[in-house]
C-alpha cells in the first residue's frame, strides 16, 4: 500500500477503533460493573474464565493490553515503512516485557512470565528464556546481559526508561515536514513532562541530588534539546517540603495542592496523574487536527493508553474491593 492509501486507512481504522474505546463517556460503563465476571462481559465475548477473581483481574487486563498493541500493529503493518516515532512508542512493551522477565529471574521462577506479543516489532529474541544475554543479544539493550544484583536493579530499570525516551526523542528528529510537526508538540510535551516528574520521583523516593539526577534525563548531552530538561532543572532546584517555594514555577499545576504555612511534602504520584491527565487530553486533541499524517498514528496511541489505564483502574478496583467513588475519583484524575 502506498503512503497516500496507507495513510487513509489507518486515519478511517483508528477513527473508528477510538469511537469504540472505552474512554470519556464511554468508560463510565466499565465502572458500573459489581463483579470481574461483568467487567469480563462487557469488554469481550470470549467466555469468563473459571478461575479465582484475583487471576481473574491479571487475564482481563493482559488480554486488553495484547489487543490494544495488536491494533497498533495492525495499524503500523499497513505501512512499507512504519515511521520511527510510532516503532518507538511501541517499544515500551518491549522494555517493559524484559523488566518482566528480569525480575521473575531474580524471584527464581522458573516459568518466563507473561509478555506482550509485538509481532514483527520485536526487539528481542523472548524465545532465548531463560538467557538474558540470550534475550537482548544484537538489540539496542544488549547492555542488559543478567539479572542484576540488589540496588542494581533500579539503576538498570533507570537507564531502560531514559533509552526508551532518548530513542524516542531521536525517532522524532529524523522526521520533517507535516509529519514532524503533527507529533512534535505531543512528543516534546510528554518528555518534558516525564523528565519532571522523573526528576521529582528520583529526589524524593531515592534521595538522589541534581548533579546525579540530570545524567538521566532524556536529552542529556543533546545541546538542541534544552527544553527538554529545563523544567526539571528548576524543579531540582526547589524545596520537596517548602509549597512557598513553587510559587513561579510554571509546571506547577502538575503538584498536589498546599496552603502557605501547612506542612506539605512533594508528591510524585500526584505529579505523574496531572501529567497523564494533560497528555491524553493533548492526544484527543491532536488526533483530529492530524489526520493522514504520522501525528494520527501517535495520537491514536496515547489515546489508547488512556484506554488501558481505564480498564486496569476498573479491574484492580473489583479486585480491591475499592468503592465506587474511590474508583471513579482515581479514574477521574486521569480522564
Amino acid at each position: 500500500m502506498d503512503r497516500t492509501g496507507a495513510d487513509a486507512y489507518v486515519y478511517a481504522r483508528a477513527s473508528a477503533l477510538l469511537a469504540k474505546s472505552w474512554i470519556g463517556n464511554r468508560a463510565k460503563r466499565l465502572f458500573d460493573a459489581r463483579r470481574l465476571q461483568d467487567l469480563w462481559a462487557i469488554l469481550y465475548d470470549d467466555p469468563v474464565p473459571m478461575v479465582p477473581e484475583g487471576l481473574l483481574a491479571l487475564l482481563l487486563e493482559r488480554k486488553f493490553e495484547q489487543t490494544v498493541v495488536d491494533q497498533f500493529v495492525d495499524l503500523l503493518s499497513a505501512y512499507e515503512r512504519p515511521d520511527p516515532v510510532s516503532a518507538a512508542l511501541l517499544s515500551l512493551y518491549e522494555y517493559n516485557n524484559l523488566k518482566s522477565e528480569s525480575a521473575a529471574l531474580a524471584q527464581g521462577k522458573g516459568e518466563r512470565p507473561f509478555i506482550i506479543n509485538l509481532g514483527p516489532y520485536s526487539l528481542f529474541r523472548h524465545d532465548a528464556w531463560p538467557d538474558i544475554a540470550g534475550i537482548t543479544h544484537s538489540s539496542p539493550c544488549s547492555w542488559y546481559n543478567r539479572v542484576p544484583r540488589g540496588e542494581e536493579r533500579t539503576d538498570w530499570e533507570n537507564r531502560l526508561d531514559h533509552e526508551y525516551y532518548q530513542n524516542l526523542w531521536s525517532a522524532l528528529v529524523s522526521l520533517h515536514g507535516r509529519d514532524r510537526a503533527s507529533v512534535d508538540p505531543l512528543i516534546r510535551e510528554e518528555i518534558i513532562l516525564q523528565n519532571v516528574v522523573w526528576a521529582l520521583r528520583l529526589r524524593v523516593y531515592y534521595g538522589m541530588d541534581a548533579d546525579a539526577i540530570e545524567p538521566l534525563l532524556a536529552g542529556y548531552g543533546d545541546s538542541s534539546s534544552e527544553d527538554l530538561r529545563n523544567p526539571a532543572r528548576e524543579a531540582l532546584s526547589r524545596a520537596p517540603d517548602t509549597w512557598s517555594d513553587w510559587a513561579d514555577w510554571k509546571f506547577r499545576w502538575l503538584l498536589n495542592p498546599g496552603e502557605e504555612g501547612i506542612p506539605w511534602n512533594l508528591d510524585p504520584r500526584h505529579a505523574q496523574l496531572s501529567a497523564d491527565r494533560r497528555l491524553y487530553r493533548l492526544a484527543r486533541l491532536s488526533f483530529h487536527r492530524n489526520p493522514f499524517t504520522t501525528g494520527t498514528l501517535v495520537a491514536f496511541f496515547k489515546v489508547k493508553q488512556l484506554e488501558e489505564q481505564m480498564v486496569r483502574v476498573a479491574a484492580e478496583g473489583l479486585r480491591l474491593g475499592a468503592s465506587a467513588e474511590q474508583v471513579a475519583e482515581l479514574a477521574g484524575e486521569r480522564m
